[in-house]
């Protein structure tokens, strides 16, 4: 029988993720957080524009108390001794080792960036990593080889599916919505209303922790939990990680 997915997708491996744990736990939600192996305990503020993240500055060189031109959050990455104890139940996913533009990366950069990545975290956590993000959303069609060969089960990019439908190729997969979306609530109530009839329908919800730190009016901590309020409990809709998803889907 046909069935709903709906799962969260997060990147960077940061100290928000502690509060967003907590949010999904109280819902029973599912997620899949994408982490950079060789950047854990790494901390910088992001800058934003709007309810973007624009630029990165060193914690070392940014004073918080005095004025920015750019308002910033913290974009400190959780270190590697509280991983387990942070994400235990929770999918873990590749976003390289160093956050790399893959898309600008000679052939080779791009292999040991993917490689190294997939081997420490499933080092780390003591489980194979088969699912992967694509810094910056790009870089599919050159990647596409060497996660094939490292048994990668899908790799999201950023671009927007409008449909409600797995993706034709899982290693080039796109978001249903960034939280960011002023229409992100519509699209969610058009998923809690549709009836799966020949094939599972999937929703996949896309979203930096340190956003919800920017308490604008589509980045906030309360539009994220209203958004698990609203899918949660809900009979017909699977709430679980992307692999999850991927896997019972493809009867694994």
């Amino acid at each position: 029988m046909p069935k709903k997915y709906f799962c969260w997708s997060f990147d960077d491996g940061l100290e928000q993720d502690k509060k967003i744990i907590r949010i999904l736990k109280k819902y029973e939600m599912g997620a899949t957080f994408h982490l950079n192996s060789g950047l854990f305990g790494d901390k910088t503020y992001e800058g934003r524009i709007g309810n973007l993240g624009f630029i990165e500055t060193p914690a070392a060189k940014y004073d918080p108390a005095r004025f920015h031109l750019l308002p910033a959050v913290p974009h400190f990455r959780i270190p590697e001794d509280e991983l387990k104890d942070v994400y235990e139940g929770f999918e873990i996913a590749s976003h390289t080792r160093t956050h790399v533009n893959l898309a600008k990366c000679d052939e080779a950069t791009r292999r040991r960036e993917i490689q190294e990545d997939l081997a420490a975290l499933s080092s780390i956590f003591g489980q194979k990593v088969t699912g992967f993000a694509y810094p910056y959303g790009t870089g599919a069609g050159q990647c596409h080889n060497v996660l094939k060969q490292a048994g990668v089960l899908y790799a999201r990019t950023v671009g927007s599916d409008q449909s409600y439908h797995f993706p034709k190729d899982p290693l080039a997969m796109p978001m249903t919505s960034w939280h960011i979306s002023s229409k992100a609530f519509d699209r969610i109530d058009q998923f809690l209303q549709m009836k799966p009839e020949e094939d599972d329908l999937f929703f996949l919800m896309f979203a930096h922790g340190y956003e919800f730190d920017f308490g604008t009016k589509e980045s906030n901590w309360e539009k994220f939990e209203r958004i698990c309020e609203r899918v949660s409990g809900k009979e017909d809709v699977v709430c679980c990680s992307i692999g999850e998803a991927f896997r019972q889907h493809q009867g694994r």
